[in-house]
């Protein structure tokens, strides 16, 4: 039993022994791998910085050293991740072996020599690899230097092109020279297509029965049917009577399509043909493979003119203008069109056709002009045009959704003034080449906007239309994710939002790539800012802080499953008491956000170590003067986390109350009902008396007291009360409204209708509507309101008789009479106040004081 025992633990031994050294020997080999790629990354670089220094680089150069650049830097990060973590293991294991520190006057323990040795190889292992590090993060630093030398270099010899002055068009010898040229381009062309016809008679003369079989397979079967099925489907679109945003955005993506993907396809088929059938000579191949991308531009501005345009079906005119001006922009827009195109043809053709020099610039130089005169007149149509609908007849007839076209072009009339100016005096200033670029770059650019404009509008009228709430679409998938058709709806205009963010970008991209903006540049810069920020020895990556946060918000939905599991299931089956329950469930949570935090932080690869050093400084820091700026801090981080008020809430603060504006890190911001701006700090929000009405919802109760007279039937008046509460909108059905019977009153019954309302919001006007309401009904059923209601009565004595002889009888004294009324039932109160006379007043002056009695 015991050998058993034994040789089971020298089996383990010797297992772990095994791994412990392929672990090492991992390690080793990793960091042995690590300078043969620094020095092959240095090797490149000194290859390619050799390239930069020489002159005369073309474009293709420069963009082939920005693809070597690329896979060098992608070579240094990855190799960069992979030592990192080896360095901080090393240096890990080297700081466990460091020697105990000791005290002045205690001497120093003895340690093995083991332990030294072990030690001292763990310091040459940290210093390689760090030596290895500091070579890979050096050819990152160059590298980026060198791309920034490409990127100056490439834009020096753009600017130099683009200024580079030639012989202005006004130059009668440029005539003479230009039009030579030009008959002679123009024999080259027609020699060009002789020569290639009678190379077509020769080499078909065999076949070429088989080649025109070939040609009518392809038109029958291919081309011809799949024209008809595109074309099929664009007269479906455009026949409907009254299409709606959605309809009219699909029709023009697909009217794009059609009109861009029928001729490029019929293109390349008889380019295909003529090639497998070797119809074709060299310089014809290649002519044909530069007049591709005119063949594409040209039929996808045509198609982007008739479907903004759409002259002959204004319904589905995407710009809110007349038909008159629709036909005129038309006519423009084609011109420039074969103006475009002629210039993108001499472009591309040039090096085969060999146009020469005064040709290209005499040519380029009227085209310049004449686009410049066209495009100015084009503005001042659309600038001055008259809308076809008073209001849209919906968002898709502008592009974008919602946008003014002619107030756009208003605001940029400036700038358009400008582009004319240059492109129209460029080439009699001697600049051709500025006034040719600018040109067509002018017109790449409306291209651009306009497919933008167009696909805006699809998505716009796709979610509008059927995500929009209620809808069957977002009720279909608010079911089957389990989600309500408002959160559907919120999703669809964050879609909306990140396609429009993407639309922009790309378009942006197309629009300033001939001005020298590289998109591999671009998208090189992007990769960096989510993958690796690096600032001094910290590196900061925000794939990780997205990752952090995702593990955060987890971690605390699991902290909320565990509370809504106890508060549920586990804590109703105790004994506790309510407040001992309800602290468990409120330190759970606390743990749950601590843990959480904990978690994300190490998720980022913080050390939470230096953490604790930045709580122990600001710990400092607040005792010496920070306790009210801490407190509220943590009391704004509190009202953030429980929120017992948020943005909107209706609160009451002493005596202030109305709406919150902002919560901030200091104070929170209540906007009072007279417009006014209270700032309350946030700790007095958290350690005095708040009241909130919205705390718990936008529903709230309401109070309208009525009193009536005691002639009234009180069960009449309730039920009153509560038909006036049923029939009103503002007031809830549940909790249901009551009247209650309060008291006698000195001059009235008093009730209390009490109900709730679905926003407390309105509570000053369902109470206004109500009472209306109230007063109506009662006044109909002849029910008194009354209200309290004083009579007074003054009575006078008698005037004092003449002093009486003593010899006649005395005569009768006046009397001296009060009344009361007792009080009306509906509240009319008597009183009688009378006046005595001066004989009663014992100075003797006037007629006495008024008394008044009960």
């Amino acid at each position: 039993m015991l050998h058993k025992a034994l040789r089971s633990f020298g089996l383990v031994l010797l297992l772990i022994t095994t791994l412990a050294a392929g672990a090492v020997s991992g390690a080793r080999a990793q960091t042995t791998e690590a300078p043969n790629v620094a020095d092959t990354l240095l090797v490149q670089l000194d290859q390619i910085e050799a390239t930069l220094n020489r002159d005369g680089l073309s474009e293709d150069t420069f963009s082939e050293l920005r693809s070597s650049l690329s896979d060098i830097e992608a070579k240094a990060t990855a190799q960069k991740s992979q030592v990192q973590p080896l360095l901080q293991e090393a240096k890990a294991r080297l700081e466990a072996l460091k020697p105990a520190e000791t005290k002045e006057g205690e001497e120093a323990a003895t340690e093995a020599d083991s332990l030294k040795t072990r030690r001292e190889e763990l310091q040459e292992q940290v210093t390689q690899i760090d030596a290895q590090l500091k070579l890979i993060s050096s050819s990152l630093v160059r590298a980026e230097q060198l791309n920034n030398r490409i990127t100056l270099a490439r834009q020096d010899r753009f600017t130099r092109q683009l200024f580079e002055r030639s012989g202005t068009i006004l130059n009668p010898a440029l005539w003479l020279n230009g039009l030579s040229g030009s008959v002679t381009t123009w024999q080259a062309v027609t020699t060009l297509f002789s020569d290639w016809g009678r190379y077509l008679i020769t080499r078909a003369a065999d076949h070429i029965w088989q080649v025109i079989g070939v040609i009518l397979i392809v038109a029958v079967v291919i081309v011809g049917p799949l024209r008809f099925l595109l074309f099929s489907g664009l007269r479906r679109l455009s026949n409907l009577e009254d299409p709606t945003a959605l309809q009219r955005s699909l029709y023009a993506c697909w009217a794009v399509f059609v009109y861009t993907i029928v001729p490029v396809l019929i293109f390349l088929a008889v380019i295909l043909i003529l090639d497998n059938a070797d119809l074709m000579p060299r310089r014809v191949e290649a002519l044909m493979s530069e007049l591709g991308s005119v063949v594409f531009t040209l039929s996808l501005s045509y198609g982007l003119i008739r479907v903004l345009l759409a002259p002959s079906r204004p319904t589905y005119r995407l710009l809110n203008i007349s038909d008159s001006d629709a036909n005129k922009l038309y006519g423009i827009a084609l011109t420039l069109l074969a103006i475009y195109g002629f210039e993108i043809t001499l472009d591309e053709t040039d090096q085969t056709l060999l146009t020469p020099l005064e040709t290209t610039i005499l040519l380029s130089g009227i085209a310049s002009i004449l686009t410049a005169i066209l495009i100015w007149t084009g503005q001042r149509v659309m600038i001055n045009t008259t809308p076809q609908h008073e209001t849209p007849v919906d968002e898709s007839l502008t592009l974008p959704s919602g946008f003014n076209l002619p107030g756009f072009l208003r605001l940029l009339q400036p700038f358009i003034w400008i582009a004319c100016l240059v492109i129209g005096l460029a080439p009699i200033l001697g600049f051709v080449s500025l006034g040719s670029f600018l040109a067509m770059q002018l017109g790449r650019t409306f291209i651009i906007l306009g497919l933008l404009g167009i696909f805006s509008a699809l998505i716009d009228n796709f979610l509008n239309e059927e995500l929009e709430t209620g809808n069957t679409a977002a009720q279909k998938i608010s079911r089957a994710m389990g989600i309500t058709p408002k959160t559907v709806n919120q999703f669809s205009v964050l879609f909306n939002g990140l396609m429009r963010i993407l639309l922009y970008v790309g378009a942006a991209l197309l629009i300033f790539t001939p001005w020298g903006v590289e998109s591999t540049g671009f998208f090189s810069s992007l990769e960096k800012a989510i993958f690796n920020i690096q600032i001094g020895d910290l590196s900061i990556s925000p794939i990780n802080i997205v990752g952090a946060l995702a593990v955060f918000i987890v971690t605390l939905v699991l902290v909320k499953s565990i509370q809504r599991w106890m508060e549920q299931r586990l804590m109703p089956a105790t004994d506790l008491d309510t407040g001992l329950k309800n602290s468990i469930q409120t330190s759970i949570g606390y743990v749950g956000f601590i843990l959480a935090a904990m978690l994300a932080f190490s998720y980022m690869g913080v050390n939470l170590s230096n953490i604790a050093l930045v709580a122990g400084a600001l710990s400092v820091g607040i005792g010496f003067g920070l306790q009210s700026i801490v407190n509220n801090f943590v009391s704004g981080l509190i009202l953030l986390v429980e929120r017992p008020i948020k943005t909107g809430d209706w609160v009451v603060v002493g005596n202030d109350q109305g709406y919150v504006s902002k919560i901030s890190v200091r104070a929170t911001k209540i906007e009072t009902f007279d417009r006014a701006t209270v700032i309350v700090p946030n700790s007095d929000l958290i350690s005095n008396r708040v009241m909130n009405w919205m705390h718990n919802g936008s529903m709230g109760r309401i109070i309208v007291p009525v009193g009536v007279s005691y002639d009234s039937d009180p069960e009449q008046v309730r039920d009153i009360l509560m038909r006036v509460a049923s029939q009103s909108d503002q007031v809830s059905s549940y909790p249901s409204p009551s009247v209650y019977f309060m008291e006698f009153g000195a001059s009235s019954l008093d009730f209390e209708l009490r109900c709730f309302i679905h926003d407390i919001n309105s509570s000053l006007s369902a109470k206004s509507d109500l009472r209306f309401a109230i007063f109506k009904a009662l006044k109909e059923a002849n029910i008194e309101i009354p209200f309290p209601q004083q009579d007074v009565y003054i009575r006078s004595m008698a005037a004092p008789n003449k002093p009486i002889p003593p010899e006649l009888p005395p005569e009768t004294p006046p009397t001296q009479q009060t009344e009361q009324t007792s009080p009306k039932s509906d509240g009319h109160q008597n009183a009688e106040y009378e006046l005595n006379d001066g004989n009663d007043n014992d100075s003797g002056e006037g007629d006495g004081d008024a008394a008044a009695t009960a």
